[in-house]
């Protein structure tokens, strides 16, 4: 869900910076179509939630259509609110609130609308998720396990609200406000300094954040004790440096793990309460050990890297292309956000799960206590059962695909192939690398064409 708040806010703070209006209607028809594209995802959002609820209520499982239609209904959310901002919304808040007059406000009218869905599609989608966290809970309680509590709807949005879209508005709003203001402040100080303030602030903000998302999503300090000794030894061994390891408060109903930071002095673990709470030692070192191998491979650089210059690079490239073809600058600037948005998810989801299958390799490797031993049956079976009940204890079937993660039964199987080939890590080290050497070529190719350009 995380990606779409991002393309909610990317498709809206671009769409905001078009040339010229392509439609102005009267305020009264903009509204109307934002009413009905706020009303439309909640009935797409309800009609998938029903359909998930009575295959549930069958005891077939949710099955894919459901889950195909929450993913169509996502998507909608993002390509309507580029539609409402074409028809109209740009325009409106443009004449409202003329661009730098009032730092934010503009901005945060703009991806209103996308917020209001959200909210609509986090209300419709509610009984489905209850349900199944209460087959879960049902077969929990069934197997002796302790009983874990059912978030009431207004906990559901609460959390859904800290977690996947304040993750994104906070240092987005704060980065755009730094720029507001610098905008307004530009003919006093010039150019050049306000150039080099904003990018000092944004590279400021972008490494301080997770210092305040770990605010923002309640946490605190794991206390001492056996379990800490044992995820900071393996910290040490792996080489894995972090400012804390913290408890994340979901109100026992989450069972799950992040990484947040770039850097060590703002980087943090988070383990969730009721991982804690649900999970034995050896389950809670081996999701450690797998968010450790995020940072030991340093996914999340190589994936800023990655996004930078296929910015960059994708800019270019319609600027080219319109130029040579002289194509009218508002299309020009749809198609750059078209472009980079369908080729960035693409790429993106892509090397999302090959970084995954290389920390969860790395997890599967170290989960017995080893640090770069090679795959065994013992590491594989301990990883495994650790994500196949990280998987059910969330409602999750083993076989439902994940933009970032894929399935949990193609991870597993895919662990299981490379133990029993032998090839154990250095197969998915060797392909990652490759994928790496290419980021840092796309790199080179998009910072010598921007400089070319310039020229």
């Amino acid at each position: 869900m995380q990606i779409i708040v991002i393309a909610g806010f990317v498709v809206a703070m671009s769409l905001m910076g078009l040339s010229d209006p392509w439609v102005a209607l009267p305020w009264p028809a903009v509204l109307a179509c934002i009413v009905g594209y706020v009303g439309s995802v909640y009935a797409a959002a309800r009609v998938g939630a029903s359909i998930g609820l009575r295959r549930l209520m069958r005891g077939n499982g949710q099955g894919r259509l459901p889950v195909r239609l929450m993913a169509i209904t996502q998507v909608y959310m993002v390509v309507g609110l580029g539609a409402l901002m074409l028809v109209g919304w740009a325009n409106l808040i443009t004449r409202m609130l003329p661009a730098g007059t009032v730092p934010l406000v503009d901005k945060a009218l703009a991806v209103a609308p996308f917020i209001a869905a959200l909210m609509a599609f986090w209300w419709a989608t509610y009984p489905m998720n209850r349900a199944m966290r209460q087959q879960n809970i049902r077969s929990t309680a069934m197997a002796g396990d302790p009983v874990r509590v059912m978030w009431t709807r207004r906990q559901f949005l609460i959390f859904n609200i800290r977690c996947n879209l304040l993750l994104v508005a906070v240092p987005v709003g704060m980065i755009i406000l730094v720029l507001d203001l610098l905008f307004l402040a530009e003919p006093a100080i010039g150019t050049d300094i306000a150039a080099s303030a904003a990018l000092l602030a944004i590279g400021g903000i972008f490494l301080s954040a997770p210092a305040i998302i770990v605010r923002i999503w309640k946490t605190r300090p794991l206390p001492a004790g056996p379990l800490r000794s044992r995820l900071e030894q393996l910290s040490k061994r792996a080489g894995f440096a972090c400012r804390n390891i913290l408890i994340w408060d979901t109100g026992s109903v989450i069972v799950n793990a992040a990484v947040l930071g770039v850097v060590r002095p703002v980087r943090y673990v988070l383990m969730s309460d009721a991982m804690l709470e649900h999970f034995d030692a050896d389950d809670v070192v081996a999701v450690f050990a797998h968010e450790a191998g995020h940072v030991v491979h340093r996914h999340i650089p190589y994936m800023i890297i990655f996004s930078v210059a296929l910015i960059l690079l994708m800019s270019w490239i319609v600027e080219f292309f319109a130029a040579r073809f002289d194509i009218a600058i508002p299309i020009v600037e749809l198609l750059a956000v078209l472009v980079m948005g369908t080729l960035w998810l693409w790429l993106f989801g892509m090397l999302s799960r090959r970084f995954e299958r290389q920390a969860d390799v790395f997890a599967a490797a170290t989960a017995t206590g080893e640090i770069g031993a090679e795959l065994s049956a013992e590491g594989v079976s301990l990883f495994s059962g650790a994500l196949m009940k990280v998987a059910l204890m969330n409602g999750i079937s083993p076989s439902q695909r994940n933009f970032r993660h894929g399935s949990i039964t193609h991870r597993l199987a895919y662990l299981d192939r490379l133990h029993r080939s032998g090839t154990g890590r250095a197969s998915v080290d060797r392909s990652v690398r490759l994928i790496k050497i290419a980021i840092w070529l796309l790199a080179i190719i998009s910072i010598a064409v921007t400089i070319v350009s310039q020229i």
